[in-house]
């Protein structure tokens, strides 16, 4: 269930809108209606809710006075009027939706399920910054390394890794005889991981196993070539450090 409160000064305006969401929508908790700017900044403070209609004209204060004075709850706004010209600022609120009085059922439905996806979308935010946190509490064991998954964190053996490649916020983790793994995790954050490992970092892309390195070829900074045949370059500021794990320089 959704926690929602209803914000609009006219009655039949809410009368309405209530009907519509109890026939169409009934993942919608409605906890408090409200009919005035003040009264719904009070209700959003206590009630901190994930969804508020919002009405936008309405005596002393608009819907955007409510929204600026409630910045500090996070939840989403499906703002509510008999006005097309409020739209361009709606959305650069960054509001789920904009729905003009008489209110279509088809429109307010379309308008919830959006409000769904957001919701969802910051839940699992949420948990994958929760999984990261712990992550970094779990030290390397020399045996297993954490890696954050979709829904909780996988504990794989190290020297089943082969190496790790950065693209963007995000690892790809080269695993042997299996899929490599997307994590939405930094290499930074792997090589804070990796301390005193086998693994060593050769490039601001690439961390690799140094037990699974076949060869390094010379050049300006070179590069290895792992048991999988696989090429990964080493870059000039990487290339001593390598040499010296490897005992070579």
């Amino acid at each position: 269930m959704i926690k929602t409160i209803i914000v609009d000064d006219e009655i039949n305006g809410v009368e309405s809108l209530q009907i519509l969401l109890q026939q169409y929508c009934k993942s919608i908790q409605i906890i408090e209606v409200c009919h005035s700017a003040e009264q719904a900044i009070q209700s959003i403070l206590m009630h901190a809710p994930e969804l508020v209609f919002l009405d936008i004209e309405m005596p002393n204060a608009t819907g955007f006075d409510i929204v600026a004075a409630t910045k500090s709850i996070n939840y989403e706004v499906v703002f509510t009027t008999a006005f097309e010209h409020y739209a361009i600022k709606a959305l650069k609120l960054n509001a789920v939706d904009y729905l003009l009085k008489p209110i279509d059922a088809d429109e307010l439905v379309l308008a919830v399920e959006h409000v769904h996806e957001k919701i969802s979308k910051k839940n699992i935010s949420i948990n994958q910054n929760h999984l990261e946190s712990l992550l970094h509490h779990i030290p390397y064991s020399g045996k297993k390394i954490a890696i954050p998954s979709y829904d909780g964190i996988l504990m794989v053996d190290a020297h089943e890794i082969t190496y790790f490649e950065s693209e963007s916020n995000y690892t790809h983790v080269h695993i042997k005889k299996r899929d490599k793994i997307l994590v939405a995790k930094t290499l930074k954050s792997f090589e804070e991981q990796l301390k005193f490992s086998d693994f060593v970092r050769v490039h601001n892309s690439f961390i690799v196993n140094m037990q699974d390195i076949d060869k390094y070829i010379k050049g300006d900074g070179g590069y290895i070539v792992m048991k999988d045949n696989t090429s990964i370059p080493v870059s000039r500021a990487h290339k001593q450090n390598l040499l010296e794990r490897l005992g070579l320089h």
